[in-house]
């Protein structure tokens, strides 16, 4: 999807269509979205109005790819949505989503890729297995530690990544959180917690420290495995 999207963004620019200059935008006063649905209205009648029909069809053939995958997206939320509420999936799926950047959809991802939890006797092995250890190089009484391994499982790395994006914000609940959290065992919330702060005390001293933010986000990630470890492990 996001690749249609930069596709019609482009041709748009190409043939001189441009969203953020028009006078519906100007008049809002500030910057505006694309693919809203204002946005995708107000294309709709810019295609309308041009002399070239093969603009026409090229974005018209472009939007409804688009729309077709967004409803084969939406249609697998709601696919995985359902087996996540199996007995099987329940409770490990309530364990993870009161995490802060942790949805149904990463929580699922984390239970099926690790399996059985109880095969790594500690969360360090986990993280080896994520591929969030750190490469060393020892010899002769030398020893030099390098960036992380990338020697494990890609999909669980990135996601932990990306569910690490707002580490370094205060740890408070979100709407969405507070949401996620009704009727989950106060033992995982209390897990969670002690994972949000943990990992904005972490952050903040990273960044003080002057390490770049995608290292920082990184160290949060592999310290995150370590409590998903023992959430899961209490399900």
């Amino acid at each position: 999807i996001k690749q249609l999207k930069r596709h019609i963004l482009a041709t748009c620019r190409q043939y001189g269509i441009h969203y953020r200059g028009s006078e519906l935008t100007q008049s809002k006063g500030k910057v505006v979205a694309y693919f809203t649905t204002t946005h995708t209205n107000w294309l709709n009648i810019e295609i309308n109005k041009s002399d070239s029909e093969l603009l026409k069809f090229n974005l018209k053939m472009l939007l409804n790819q688009m729309e077709q995958a967004q409803h084969q997206i939406d249609f697998v939320d709601e696919e995985i949505k359902k087996i996540s509420e199996q007995e099987k999936y329940l409770k490990k799926v309530q364990s993870l989503v009161c995490y802060r950047g942790i949805s149904t959809l990463t929580a699922m991802v984390f239970i099926t890729e690790i399996g059985d939890v109880k095969r790594f006797k500690h969360p360090s092995q986990l993280v080896s297995y994520v591929g969030f250890d750190l490469r060393e190089y020892s010899s002769g009484g030398r020893e030099r530690k390098y960036g992380i391994s990338k020697m494990g499982n890609s999909r669980m790395r990135w996601l932990a990544t990306e569910a690490s994006q707002r580490a370094h914000k205060l740890p408070v609940i979100s709407k969405p959180l507070k949401y996620r959290r009704e009727g989950v065992d106060p033992k995982f919330i209390e897990v969670a917690d002690r994972c949000m702060k943990r990992l904005y005390k972490k952050s903040t001293h990273l960044v003080l420290a002057g390490k770049p933010i995608n290292k920082v986000k990184v160290a949060c990630a592999r310290e995150m495995l370590c409590f998903v470890w023992e959430s899961l492990n209490k399900a």
